[in-house]
């Protein structure tokens, strides 16, 4: 989440901290304060502040002689702690389409994020705030809302600085308070204040069009408050009953970045609008092309974002965005990771390199705001709106259910799988819902599976379960596993349907990994790689010489199994046979340790004591056999064979399945001896039999022989 200057975080960083939205109240007119650099005070209508708050200035003891006399004196600032998140203004041309890789609301620029696109503040008892420059540490158990007293060198802020506020150099950090809870409740105020830059022309909308945008439409952001929360947060005005909607106020065309929400509460005071008493202030302001590089902002757990209007559906998506931050949201990211090899990989590996793609998370509008999807379920359960007895914390290996996110139940509807580190999985279900999630429809893998998001209680990435393609196949599909190896975790994906899914986890699970010995490598432990996408399936390439005796085994650690072949015929044995290989060259080896099949084939072609095939497994599964998957045998390259009775029905269906999951399977549209990808079921009717039924993985013919 963001926090401490859109630091980056690695697997081994805590996400990033917040907290629940804080209250405000109205507070005395600002005064200077002895041992601060005197500010230049806006006329304005005084930010709120938490009862009780004070400023405590402690001034050092006098320089010890022969230190630096002109070295400023230590001072300590006591406040309410903020954060302001800064987010990116994206053009419509840059917005990314649904699905890809870069899908992220500010794609374009998300790579290039100015160093102060999170920026940390003190607010004082009059509503005045310092700004803290700290070494990250010194914050990473501070959320906002918290009561500090930092410590520290406070200098002006420069005459051409953006902003008039002060900033302290803190050598240290006190909290004074405990972080609070979220503090949501049924009603938010909320007031929209409309800002014009000067003399700008006619307005980008109308008082009724942002009303409606934002309170009254069926796709308002009040709207799609209420749908993601089922109704327990409702944004209503505090005056009208249908929205307070302020008509433009005019700033200063000068006005600096940054600082359009002390140039709004001037304006606001001078025209005689009182902003006292609202939860939220929202600004609005009408031009997005004055040189700043943000499309919004906003203070995390606080009262006030900004917003640029850059047309009804940008606009709309921007104050969803922003209104979470100001609940106590912050980003909604992925993790993207490499293996030492370079490949895409899920999570780190030994090895290998992870960063956090700041807002990476298409299917959560902190992430993609411009998919305009509703929240995550990590997040719902955070704000209270999925409540605790939905949240099902998983301490033993078994199946679990799952219900869709966006409807209210008393089912469960987040896994949480904890880890050792103090970190989480966190598992939901997705499913088209209503008007913001109906877009769930547009990803198959959403549809077929869950998402997995890995973080604490401040915040969450999700991970890509099929790395290296788009992000809209992160989901965990029906029939596929995730392994952390580290954590001895495996999550898989049972079922999937419209009333949510079924998920099997197993905890402490050891990752047994399959070592190439042999001849070629002096009967060393050489490790096999785990193929993408395709768990459980290993490979490696073995160099062998001209010597006479070329052979090989498959060891399997921690285990310590050793395998060979006793046929040999493709399938591996526990203590069988070593594999010969023909002749000199490089050989693929590729392993599955579930059924223990084995292809063995030559750099260009050929192959050695096992059969080559497409696929190191191959099932048939049909009426015949109760839809269970019946291994079949690699008798030669490419060629599958089992042996079935046939026949107790008029018409017999079946299909080939590559491992039993249903993932890759074959049938026949056209009943002609060549099966198809996914096709309808093959058909067979020449009567009750015992038959032989063949299957070649490479041209995908396949026949059915009366056996007796």
């Amino acid at each position: 989440m963001p926090h401490h200057r859109n630091r980056r975080h690695t697997p081994a960083t805590r996400p990033l901290r917040r907290n629940g939205s804080t209250r405000m109240h109205q507070s005395q007119a600002p005064q200077p304060t002895a041992g601060l650099p005197p500010q230049h005070h806006r006329p304005r209508t005084a930010l709120a502040t938490l009862t009780g708050l004070v400023l405590a200035l402690a001034a050092a003891a006098p320089a010890a002689a022969g230190t630096d006399a002109a070295a400023p004196p230590p001072s300590t600032v006591v406040g309410t702690y903020e954060i302001r998140q800064v987010d990116p203004l994206v053009d419509p041309a840059d917005r990314p389409a649904p699905g890809a890789r870069a899908a992220t609301p500010h794609a374009a620029h998300a790579a290039a994020l100015p160093e102060d696109a999170t920026q940390e503040f003190v607010r004082l008892a009059d509503g005045d705030r310092v700004r803290v420059e700290a070494d990250p540490a010194l914050l990473d158990d501070v959320v906002p809302g918290q009561r500090v007293a930092v410590t520290g060198t406070v200098t002006a802020a420069p005459p051409d600085a953006t902003e008039d506020s002060p900033t302290i150099d803190a050598t240290a950090v006190r909290e004074l308070t405990a972080a609070a809870a979220p503090l949501m409740s049924e009603e938010d105020t909320v007031a929209v204040v409309l800002l014009r830059l000067g003399d700008a022309g006619p307005a980008p909308m109308s008082v009724d069009e942002v009303r409606d945008l934002v309170f009254t439409g069926p796709g308002s952001v009040a709207s799609f408050f209420r749908e993601s929360s089922w109704g327990q947060l409702e944004l209503r005005g505090r005056d009208r009953t249908d929205g307070d909607v302020y008509d433009y106020l005019t700033v200063p065309a000068d006005t600096p970045c940054a600082a359009e929400e002390q140039a709004g509460f001037a304006a606001a005071q001078a025209a005689g609008l009182d902003l006292t008493g609202y939860d939220r202030v929202a600004f609005l302001l009408d031009s997005a092309d004055r040189a700043c590089w943000f499309g919004g902002w906003a203070y995390i757990g606080g009262q006030v974002s900004v917003n640029l209007i850059t047309g009804p559906d940008a606009t709309r998506a921007v104050l969803q965005h922003e209104l979470g931050h100001n609940l106590g949201l912050g980003h909604a990211s992925a993790l993207e990771c490499t293996t030492p090899a370079g490949l895409a990989s899920a999570i780190e590996e030994d090895g290998g390199s992870c960063w956090v793609e700041e807002y990476g998370d298409p299917y959560d509008t902190m992430g993609n705001a411009f998919n305009q999807m509703e929240f995550s379920a990590h997040h719902k359960a955070w704000l209270g709106w999925i409540p605790a007895a939905n949240v099902t914390t998983v301490t033993a290996s078994g199946t679990y259910t799952l219900a869709p996110s966006e409807v209210q139940t008393d089912q469960p509807q987040l896994l949480r799988i904890p880890l050792a580190s103090g970190l989480s999985y966190d598992v939901d279900v997705r499913r088209p819902h209503g008007l913001w999630d109906a877009k769930v429809a547009d990803y198959p893998a959403l549809m077929d599976g869950v998402t997995i998001r890995r973080g604490d209680s401040w915040g969450a990435s999700l991970l890509d379960t099929t790395p290296g393609g788009e992000v809209d196949d992160a989901p965990l599909r029906t029939g596929q596993t995730f392994t952390d190896r580290a954590s001895g975790v495996r999550i898989r994906t049972e079922q999937s349907g419209p009333e949510g899914a079924v998920v099997h986890v197993e905890l402490g699970a050891r990752t047994q990994t399959p070592h190439l010995i042999g001849t070629h490598n002096a009967w060393t432990s050489a490790p096999m790689t785990e193929v993408p996408g395709a768990p459980g399936t290993w490979t490696a390439q073995a160099q062998f010489g001209e010597e006479p005796d070329r052979r090989f085994r498959i060891l399997v650690l921690p285990d310590g199994g050793v395998y060979g072949d006793a046929e040999p015929d493709g399938v591996a044995d526990a203590g069988g046979a070593d594999i010969q290989v023909p002749g000199a060259g490089t050989y693929t080896v590729t392993f599955d340790l579930a059924s223990l099949r084995y292809t063995v084939v030559r750099d260009g072609g050929g192959g050695g004591g096992g059969f080559v095939s497409t696929y190191p497994a191959m099932t048939l599964r049909g009426i015949s056999t109760g839809w269970a998957a019946v291994p079949m045998e690699l008798v030669a390259d490419h060629t599958w064979r089992v042996t079935t009775a046939f026949g107790a029905h008029p018409v017999e269906d079946f299909l080939f399945d590559v491992d039993g999951t249903g993932a890759t399977v074959f049938g026949d549209a056209g009943n002609d001896g060549v099966a198809e990808p996914g096709a309808p079921n093959a058909l067979m009717t020449q009567g009750p039999a015992l038959y032989q039924v063949t299957f070649r993985d490479d041209t995908l013919a396949y026949g059915v022989v009366r056996e007796w």
